[in-house]
């Protein structure tokens, strides 16, 4: 039986991707893959377990696409059924990887002093304070 299941993300930047993923705790290979379950295939340009990666679409955003029922990773397996969960906390990893990359573009000694786990606030946002030491 197939749980294939393909969520779109307001997410384009491979890199960001990769490094909020291992952010959440999970191996990530880049390359060209192909992710299958049941008959039900993709293309994939992250590949975070055998049955679970990221697609990077015309437009440009990622998708996550597999069958979160059948991955080998116990931290994946858990997120069957709980979309919602996976892609809040995906996109919580991947603002603060993308606010550590808008730091270091600016260069300097930049340093996360509060919230860098990104706690989510109860109005849905994610605050961080970060300090220049240059």
């Amino acid at each position: 039986m197939s749980h294939w299941t393909k969520i779109k993300l307001n997410i384009n930047n491979q890199d960001v991707l990769a490094k909020a993923l291992k952010r959440m705790g999970l191996n990530v290979e880049a390359g060209d893959f192909t992710i299958s379950q049941y008959g039900t295939s993709s293309k994939a340009n992250l590949k975070v377990d055998k049955a679970v990666g990221f697609v990077k679409g015309e437009d440009g955003c990622f998708s996550m696409v597999g069958d979160f029922y059948h991955a080998s990773d116990s931290k994946l397996k858990s997120w069957y059924g709980n979309n919602a969960d996976f892609t809040s906390k995906l996109n919580a990893a991947y603002g603060i990887e993308h606010a550590k990359q808008q730091l270091s573009e600016l260069g300097g000694d930049w340093t996360i002093e509060e919230n860098e786990d990104g706690v989510i606030g109860k109005d849905g946002l994610i605050r961080m304070v970060a300090i220049s030491f240059t």
